[in-house]
């Protein structure tokens, strides 16, 4: 059984992430009820560069990140 500590073990810092597979990302609600896999959304602790919204799928460096559970 993974546990947060588990998947956050898993991570090397200096590899590049998606938000999209983080935890601690969720989409902005629409009138639509969908995203696009592209669409922005938000970080929801401190983003890696301070900005509350976050694009799902640019690349890059952050200290907070978890892998999101398969599902």
């Amino acid at each position: 059984m993974n546990n947060k500590g588990d998947q956050k073990a898993k991570f090397v810092q200096n590899d590049l992430i998606s938000c999209s597979l983080c935890h601690h990302f969720s989409y902005f609600d629409n009138d639509d009820e969908h995203n696009s896999p592209h669409a922005l959304g938000k970080c929801e602790i401190e983003s890696w560069d301070g900005n509350r919204g976050q694009w799902a799928k640019f690349q890059h460096h952050c200290r907070n990140f978890v892998k999101a559970a398969p599902g």
